[in-house]
């Protein structure tokens, strides 16, 4: 054989592409295929070696590398090519061998070079001389857009991998078209076409610039999802379970209409788990096609197979120890002869969404290295029988808690909220109930939480890792507003508002000088300041601290707060034309944590004090139209709070019963008739009783726990001691409105919030003792992110007021129906808007009645009203 022929051969098996021989030269070239999937490039080799050297090639011949040259790398290290050519001068190289066609396919593999060739210059005294060629690819300028807008382009960026000095090639054009065109199919545009045109740069050299043209067409929806075949199961039920997949719909809100491929696929698997769930395990579908009806519109057609029927049939346990088989059976829920549901089986024995699994069953016990496994061991007639083989594994106790994340809030107060405890037997539910405490603080973003347990089954031990992220829970209230009436001069007013709440504070960090950043913070407390103000006509100002634990070892708070109030007609005090009243009051509250009847109740005890000073305020309070009031009272408050979370809870109750009273002075005052001495007389000591209950309930109706529903009751009444001193003229219930506080909230009265209805219409002008109020919400989340939660509502609520026992009627409501939007912002708290329509006339006492002639619209009902809500349950009984 001859030599060139032998080298012809050696180079085809090492880079498995062309070789030219030639009689007096060999020369190894790469050079840059245009296939039309880039993908498939490959380099094109040659050798050539000059100074009429013969080659052997059955005795290859072995050289020392002398210097390397380098041609054609402008813009590149020639050393750095060297160096991934894998050649150096000095190296021994043998000729033909295998080193040459690694250098060239190294520097292939870069995808920096279009065309590598390496040349043998000449050979002397056994020194080989070589040239090493290359062509480099353009480089990637800048590139635009057209045919999309700004918005649009920013998105694609995110997506897409260019930058300017990015190496161009085939495979880099054709990936991109690739993500874009992917973008516009999820964004509904299945027609979309992309072009790519790589224009010179005339400035920088060889560089190119890429002018991407889009043409996104016609957004392309589903007009009908036609499904054949099936029989056990709805079609609308199989078309509700195709999540986001959906067809036209004039009433489809929150979900489009749009076509993606990935959806599809994963909702055609979502509706077999349909079929599955009702025993018809072999369901497959055998045909669908998706066929475009007109230039916006497709349609889908799914052709179903159900095939047969199955049922459970006998279920047997192994390697149960702890528990019977038969309380196994309980726990399971699963008889022979029910229908066969493999998800069903799965969730009972590992992961049911109310606790209700084997699994929990055991890791709630301490069983962390617990484990199941369901095998099928017969099949006939249709029945599925299973052994559930069960590796209890042996006790694990907690180890070392790790927190970590946790860069504002100390070590201590996350610790202190912490169920799992070093030395205590391991316990699933135990982590879940801290992930709920944790969210209850307000200072960690929930959708960050993360839970590592570092089981040691050596030791029986678990290491828990808690993983926490911060977010702002300061809030900064600045606002301005135009609205309300003063209720003694019947104006708007422009009331301003100063608020600022520290809910991490730290007291102890005060006179630490590093902890002012901006303020101390860590220790969990809480610390309030608020203002009003729209001058002389409306003034208040409050102020509270909550210490969460005082003493630092039991969950025992103690709250203080003070609050004025001053709200008059602009004249001063002095003047005989003052018309005003103003409140001053302080109080203490001391919390606690109860164990029974269950870990979600706690108890409050509050002790409190108000100074009521009128004058002249007869239409307000005729009762008292000129005095003082001293409110000295005692409230006692029992909850029970198993909400999941703080801001967008999505399953759990609060309910609340509590009881406010004063001393009932009235009893040792030895007056027969009240009504015979003054208001001042009678009224310096208030005297009654109040009793409020409520209770609200969440309710996930989505798998994925984001469509709520919330309902909640509320009733409140006021008694008094004595009925000839009569009820107190201040602590009313005003009903109707946002239930903001501002100007129409006066102190003293209870404002409730009754959306579609003016700010307190259904209540008569001086409040009234009895009030009820009923809820119903559908909610809906756009956003839970942390820093902007945010969500619709749909609501019905119902509502009055009694200025008596005898006209109490609890079915005697006003009722009305509307919408609204919820954001929490950190900084700023709940802040709503909703619209809500009352179609209900009013009572005779209600402050807004007109009497039974009055022909406004107001009275007939059915008028919409905008209200405006800051606050998580601002107005709520």
């Amino acid at each position: 054989m001859k030599l060139t022929q032998w080298l012809f051969f050696l180079v085809l098996l090492a880079t498995t592409s062309v070789v030219r021989a030639q009689e007096d030269s060999l020369k190894i070239v790469a050079e840059e295929d245009t296939l039309s999937l880039p993908e498939a490039t490959k380099p094109n080799s040659q050798i050539s070696i000059g100074g009429g050297i013969e080659l052997d090639y059955a005795n290859p011949v072995e050289y020392t590398i002398g210097p390397i040259n380098i041609e054609g790398a402008e813009g590149y290290d020639p050393n750095a090519i060297r160096l991934v050519a894998g050649l150096r001068q000095g190296q021994k190289i043998t000729i033909p061998g295998q080193q040459i066609s690694d250098a060239i396919s190294n520097l292939w593999k870069e995808g920096l070079f279009s065309d590598v060739q390496i040349f043998a210059d000449k050979e002397i005294a056994g020194v080989i001389y070589l040239t090493i060629q290359v062509a480099p690819r353009p480089k990637l300028s800048k590139y635009r857009f057209t045919g999309i807008n700004k918005r649009q382009a920013d998105k694609i960026r995110e997506q897409i991998e260019l930058f300017t000095g990015k190496t161009i090639s085939e495979n880099l054009v054709y990936k991109t078209k690739a993500k874009i065109i992917g973008y516009f199919r999820e964004e509904g545009y299945s027609a979309a076409k992309v072009n790519i045109k790589r224009i010179p740069d005339e400035i920088m050299m060889n560089s190119e610039v890429f002018l991407i043209e889009c043409d996104r067409g016609k957004k392309v929806k589903i007009k009908k999802i036609n499904i054949i075949g099936n029989e056990s199961v709805k079609s609308g039920k199989l078309r509700r379970a195709m999540k986001d997949t959906k067809q036209m719909a004039i009433w489809r809100i929150f979900k489009s209409s749009k076509f993606t491929e990935s959806a599809y696929s994963r909702d055609k698997i979502a509706m077999l788990n349909k079929f599955n769930a009702v025993g018809l395990r072999d369901a497959k579908i055998v045909k669908d096609s998706v066929y475009m009806v007109n230039d916006k519109h497709l349609m889908i057609d799914i052709t179903i197979d159900e095939g047969e029927k199955y049922y459970f049939g006998d279920i047997t346990w192994i390697g149960n120890t702890k528990f019977r088989s038969t309380y196994l059976d309980t726990i399971l829920g699963i008889k022979p002869g029910d229908i066969y549901n493999k998800q069903l089986l799965e969730e009972r024995l590992r992961m049911s969404q109310d606790g209700r699994d084997i699994s929990s069953l055991y890791m709630d016990r301490g069983y962390l290295f617990f484990d199941v496994t369901p095998v099928e061991t017969d099949f006939t007639d249709n029945r599925i029988s299973y052994e559930i083989r069960i590796r209890e594994g042996k006790e694990a106790r907690v180890g070392t808690i790790f927190i970590r994340g946790n860069t504002k809030t100390n070590d201590h107060v996350i610790l202190r909220e912490i169920r799992t405890r070093p030395g205590d037997l391991f316990s699933r539910n135990d982590i879940i109930r801290t992930q709920r405490e944790l969210a209850q603080l307000g200072y960690f973003n929930e959708q960050a939480f993360q839970v590592n347990p570092m089981p040691d089954p050596q030791k029986g031990t678990v290491d828990i890792e808690y993983v926490v992220e911060e977010k702002s829970s300061d809030q900064i209230e600045l606002s301005g507003g135009y609205g309300g009436r003063n209720l003694v001069t019947d104006r708007p007013m422009v009331i301003g508002t100063l608020g600022l709440t520290f809910n991490n504070f730290s007291v102890r960090k005060l006179f630490t000088g590093g902890a002012w950043s901006p303020l101390p913070s860590g220790d969990g407390q809480r610390l309030s300041l608020r203002g009003q103000t729209n001058g002389k006509y409306f003034q208040a100002y409050n102020f509270s601290f909550t210490e969460p634990w005082l003493g630092g070892k039991k969950p025992n708070s103690l709250t203080v707060y003070m609050s004025h109030t001053l709200l008059g007609n602009g004249y001063l005090k002095r003047n005989a034309k003052y018309e005003g009243i103003s409140i001053t009051g302080a109080g203490v509250v001391m919390g606690r944590r109860k164990k029974w009847p269950d870990d979600y109740f706690s108890e409050s005890f509050e002790l409190s004090y108000q100074y009521y000073d009128v004058n002249n305020y007869g239409s307000l309070f005729p009762d008292l139209p000129v005095g003082y009031s001293n409110d000295i009272s005692f409230k006692y408050t029992i909850q029970r709070s198993s909400v999941s979370s703080p801001i967008y809870p999505q399953s759990g109750s609060v309910i609340t019963l509590s009881g406010k009273t004063t001393l009932p002075y009235s009893t040792w005052e030895g007056i027969d008739d009240y009504s015979s001495i003054s208001s001042q007389d009678r009224f310096k000591y208030l005297e009654y009783y109040k009793i409020k209950f409520g209770a609200e309930w969440y309710f996930p109706l989505s798998k994925d726990q984001k469509l709520v529903l919330k309902t909640r009751v509320g009733m409140g009444y006021m008694g008094a001691y004595n009925s000839s001193k009569g009820i107190s003229p201040f602590e009313r219930y005003y009903l109707g409105g946002s239930g903001i506080t501002g100007m129409n909230q006066i102190g003293g009265r209870e404002v409730i919030a009754l959306r579609g209805y003016d700010d307190n219409m259904l209540s008569s002008s001086a409040g009234d003792p009895i009030a009820t109020k009923y809820t119903m919400e559908l909610r809906y989340p756009i956003s839970l992110n942390p820093s902007a939660t945010f969500f619709v509502l749909a609501f019905a609520e119902a509502g009055n007021s009694y200025p008596s026992f005898k006209r109490f009627n609890p079915l005697d409501v006003k009722r009305s129906v509307g919408a609204g939007v919820r954001i929490f912002l950190p900084m700023f708290g709940m802040l709503g808007i909703d619209y809500g329509f009352g179609f209900d006339k009013l009572s005779p006492w209600a402050s807004g009645y007109n009497g039974n002639s009055d022909t406004s619209i107001q009275q007939k009902g059915y008028f919409g009203k905008l209200t405006f809500t800051i606050g998580m349950n601002l107005g709520e009984l």
